[in-house]
């Protein structure tokens, strides 16, 4: 059971990631600001929160591949032009909005990271 616990942070980091990138090829106009914050963040908090034996060396490689997988994502969606909307700070081009989305993964992932380090070892069958 353990084994399948530490998957579901991943498999949730993947599926965010697909409904991006389908969301974003469907309406490249329009810019899904906090998604990269949420695929970043995701493994590792989901990791923490259900127990999945995390080591805050777990929690560094889950927070570094949400990061990757969310700056990932972005960069395949910006080479596509699927990422023509605005950015918060009202400008637009894909540069911009790419700028922003790997702010945000950098957020998401420190966020995440703090979460599953806090919460791992409180968290049913944490360590």
């Amino acid at each position: 059971m353990r084994e399948a616990l530490r998957l579901v942070g991943l498999v949730v980091t993947l599926l965010t990631a697909v409904l991006w990138a389908l969301l974003a090829a469907r309406t490249p106009t329009t810019t899904y600001h906090v998604v990269p914050l949420i695929v970043a963040s995701a493994w590792p908090a989901i990791d923490g929160s259900v127990g999945a034996g995390l080591t805050q060396r777990r929690s560094v490689n889950a927070a570094l591949g949400g990061f990757a997988l969310a700056v990932a994502t972005a960069i395949v969606l910006g080479v596509k032009g699927d990422l023509d909307g605005p950015t918060l700070w009202a400008t637009q081009g894909t540069v911009a909005v790419l700028v922003e989305h790997v702010a945000f993964a950098a957020v998401g992932a420190l966020a995440g990271f703090i979460h599953a380090v806090r919460t791992a070892g409180t968290a049913p069958g944490g360590e």
